[in-house]
């Protein structure tokens, strides 16, 4: 398990409360999905740029730190393009 504390006075925890109660689920949940959205987002950024070609595979798996192979097991899990030929 991984924990994070982010601090009260960031503007992230003001939209996760803010979440959290127009929702009327708890803070952690509404906390894991703005951070799940948030790999998402960056996810499809550096994928959009590698279909591009500005980037490569490689430089796409490094950014998101991690392993090539993992990056492949991620796309494919996503139903992402694993290559841009």
């Amino acid at each position: 398990m991984i924990q994070i504390i982010i601090n009260e006075t960031e503007p992230m925890a003001k939209l996760i409360e803010a979440r959290a109660a127009q929702s009327g689920r708890s803070i952690s949940v509404v906390a894991e999905e703005t951070i799940r959205e948030g790999f998402e987002t960056l996810l499809r950024t550096l994928h959009d740029d590698f279909m591009k070609g500005e980037i490569s595979q490689g430089k796409m798996a490094e950014l998101l730190g991690i392993s090539r192979v993992d990056l492949i097991h991620l796309l494919e899990a996503l139903d992402m393009q694993v290559t841009n030929l």
